[in-house]
């Protein structure tokens, strides 16, 4: 009896080994949770900062289902160029079935602008997302970094200053990561000089790029071989190591391609643009769907929609899909306003669609139907959000993770 009481006391003190508590338990936890658990001792928040756990925790993340990140900013008439003092993330989370999302949308942080940025954020802005840092383009030359998940909010440094900034280009930077070297890096371009000249009826320019790395002592811009052409106003689109920029449709002769930009060389190259390629149409949009470069573009009988995905060579452009509203909705209306994938699950994409309301829809990539999943004006409430002007939501993927801006450990 006495060696049954010995035994059941000597279980009940086995410890577990860290590494174990670590890298199998702890790292499987949302952010919130481990930033709790950082202040149960010195070396518990050394072990969760550590480079192997930021590393696990992330690629656990990125495993995982996709939410949905959405920043809200007021665009009236006016407001565009107008500037405000911070900036809001809500986070819609995946639902408890495939294809669905929670009923409730949750605030993730709201942050001020740095101090001694005196105007504010614009209005007018672009985010992108990678491993869950969220570089947000504005219409100056600010650029700003986020992680929502921990609360850092960090104002980079100016670049080089944009000449053409008055006609509010963005967005003109986005963030990717280097395989190669292991590192975050946001590619920015700007202006020296760009004005029409009405002589040769000609775009006369002068444009340059430069990256910013995360974990570079230098804290800085840094400048990279020029651009082949002009940039214009299709999104910046990063899959892998490489980020894809349109060509402004001002450039005579019109380039028919796209410009790569490679994170690992710090070069460009071309590759062809798809057909029917539109390159200022609010309708139509590159997009990486699950790591593939796609773009969607509105058929001749402007009710349908093609998606087209580059092929792995890099070289052709294949058909993915047709999105066919017809039998769903109403398709004069939703064939006439800005269609966005944002992602792919289950053999459908999620798009969202914008005219005078935004709406998210479950596009079947087989079939073509179309089925609406959130009503964004209506059926979503950010809380402590002001939107009594007009309201557009920036949407996002988003997987969290603990990646540190300005402690880089990647």
């Amino acid at each position: 009896m006495d060696l049954m009481c010995h035994e059941k006391r000597s279980a009940s003190l086995v410890t577990l080994p860290d590494d174990l508590v670590f890298m199998e338990i702890l790292v499987r936890l949302p952010v919130k949770y481990l930033v709790r658990c950082k202040c149960v001792s010195t070396y518990w928040r050394a072990r969760i900062e550590d480079g192997d756990f930021v590393r696990e925790h992330r690629d656990r993340s990125s495993a995982s289902r996709p939410s949905l990140l959405i920043i809200p900013r007021n665009v009236g008439e006016g407001d565009r160029e107008e500037f405000d003092d911070d900036i809001s993330f809500y986070i819609l989370g995946p639902g408890q079935e495939p294809d669905t999302f929670e009923d409730k949308v949750e605030l993730m942080c709201e942050k001020a602008c740095p101090p001694e940025l005196v105007e504010g954020i614009t209005n007018f802005i672009y985010p992108t997302h990678c491993d869950g840092l969220v570089a947000i383009a504005t219409g100056t030359d600010q650029v700003f970094l986020c992680n929502p998940a921990t609360q850092e909010f960090v104002a980079l440094p100016l670049g080089t200053p944009d000449v053409d900034i008055d006609n509010m280009r963005p967005p003109s930077a986005a963030i990717g990561f280097d395989l190669s070297q292991k590192q975050y890096v946001i590619a920015r371009y700007f202006y020296r000089r760009r004005c029409f000249d009405e002589s040769t009826g000609k775009l006369d320019y002068d444009i340059g790029h430069e990256v910013f790395t995360l974990g570079d002592n230098s804290w800085s811009w840094k400048p990279t071989v020029d651009p082949p052409h002009a940039i214009g106003h299709t999104r910046p689109v990063c899959t892998g190591d490489v980020i894809y920029w349109g060509c402004d449709h001002m450039e005579d002769p019109l380039p028919s391609s796209l410009m790569r930009f490679s994170l690992q060389y710090k070069t460009f190259d071309l590759v062809p643009c798809p057909p029917g390629f539109a390159y200022n149409s609010a309708i139509e949009h590159l997009a990486d769907l699950n790591g593939k470069l796609c773009y969607v573009n509105l058929t001749t009988s402007e009710n349908t929609f093609d998606v087209w995905q580059l092929a792995d060579d890099g070289t052709l452009w294949l058909p993915r899909c047709r999105i066919d509203p017809d039998d769903c909705l109403d398709s004069v209306a939703f064939g006439s306003v800005a269609f966005l994938p944002l992602l792919t699950a289950g053999g459908r994409m999620l798009t969202m669609v914008s005219d005078d309301e935004q709406r998210l829809y479950w596009c079947d990539e087989r079939s073509g139907d179309v089925e609406e999943v959130v009503d964004l004006e209506e059926d979503i409430d950010l809380e402590g959000w002001d939107d009594s002007d007009y309201c557009i939501h920036h949407i996002v993927p988003y997987r969290e993770s603990l990646i540190s801006i300005t402690n880089c450990r990647v």
